[in-house]
């Protein structure tokens, strides 16, 4: 068994107006210092709701304090939390992050209360869907529940937290976070061979979805340095999409025989780790001797923690604010006899809309 680097996002579903935040803070604090002293290529994230929809960082961030100044920053302003969404962008991030970085876990840990929006149960199929998908990367799923006696909506999210091998922790007191972040903190122990052996790290009725990830490296003419045997020539080359550094696509054939994903012609870039693909008839020619390589694999994959750190000081963390697409309809309110439906512009879009909805179908602004 193995544990590997974690990437935690933390979905906010704590409405200051019902819980104290800062408890929450105190508890929050300790376990970010304790996961990043334990591990220092453990990186961070959060998602958080306003009026507007969805913040989050645009990137995660090796430094939790990052964590607790957004969330600190941006609390006056928080509202109830649609979870369903939360773990819409969760994955959907993830997925953009997975594409980028090699050797990682990623856990998303929602903390909620009772002022959140249920999710509708049209959205269920697809976010289980969606979470089938993502769950090999590993990811995992654990919920903190505050003070809320058990529903049908505990029941959703313990089947979608399950769908992760993740759980659901529910406390009456703010006094018992810590206990459970304790509980959360420790690494989900993976078999190595799950990990690493083709035929059980991404099933078969997945793997076209992890291959639509990965890009085609880019054919180039002219003479060139491969990157990884170090040969000048004009011979067969390629570069990555992402970064540009220059390589014999024989070489990377090779490579990718000890950077796949568990899928044989899906492989990181030895540079940026960045998933790149190449054919898998071509990669077995190489692999058979059916084409000469065009040299010998004379680089080392580059050091985690030392690569994201250079993303970091390349890309300062910054709030991103989203719409919110999974937002349930807003309820009409009961107009009064004596009160006529009228039409209304939205002060904050400017669509029109009738007197009667509480929030706009449009933006979901608070319209009363």
């Amino acid at each position: 068994m193995i544990k590997i680097s974690e990437d935690t996002l933390l979905l906010n579903a704590l409405t200051p107006d019902i819980t104290n935040m800062k408890d929450i803070y105190k508890a929050l604090d300790q376990f970010l210092t304790k996961k990043k002293s334990e591990d220092p290529t453990d990186r961070f994230n959060i998602i958080l709701f306003q009026q507007s929809g969805p913040n989050y960082l645009n990137d995660f961030t090796l430094n939790p304090e990052n964590i607790l100044l957004a969330l600190k920053t941006l609390e006056p302003t928080i509202i109830e939390a649609n979870i369903a969404w939360g773990i819409f962008i969760a994955a959907t991030f993830i997925i953009d992050v997975y594409k980028r970085i090699s050797n990682k876990a990623f856990r998303l840990l929602v903390l909620k209360d009772s002022g959140t929006v249920k999710i509708p149960l049209q959205y269920l199929p697809v976010l289980e869907n969606l979470i089938e998908k993502v769950k090999d990367m590993p990811f995992y799923i654990d919920i903190v529940q505050i003070g809320m006696e058990s529903s049908e909506e505990d029941d959703n999210l313990k089947s979608l937290a399950k769908l992760t091998k993740g759980n659901i922790y529910v406390i009456n007191e703010i006094n018992d976070l810590k206990s459970i972040l304790d509980v959360v903190d420790l690494k989900h122990k993976i078999s190595k061979d799950s990990y690493y052996e083709e035929s059980k790290v991404i099933p078969e009725n997945n793997r076209l979805f992890y291959i639509n990830l990965a890009e085609e490296p880019n054919e180039i003419n002219g003479v060139e340095k491969c990157s990884i045997c170090f040969q000048r020539d004009d011979e067969g080359l390629v570069q990555c999409p992402k970064c540009e550094i220059i390589a014999h696509k024989s070489c990377l054939a090779q490579w990718s025989e000890t950077s796949n994903i568990g899928i044989e012609n899906v492989f990181r870039c030895h540079n940026c780790y960045n998933l790149l693909k190449i054919d898998r008839d071509y990669i077995n020619l190489v692999k058979y001797g059916n084409l000469a390589s065009s040299g010998d694999i004379k680089i080392k994959e580059k050091d985690l923690q030392d690569f994201q750190e250079s993303l970091e000081q390349d890309k300062k963390p910054k709030i991103i604010k989203a719409n919110d697409s999974l937002a349930p309809p807003p309820k009409k309110k009961e107009i009064d006899e004596e009160e006529q439906i009228r039409f209304i512009l939205c002060p904050n879009c400017h669509k029109m809309i009738t007197n009667q909805y509480d929030k706009c179908p449009n933006c979901n602004f608070l319209l009363h």
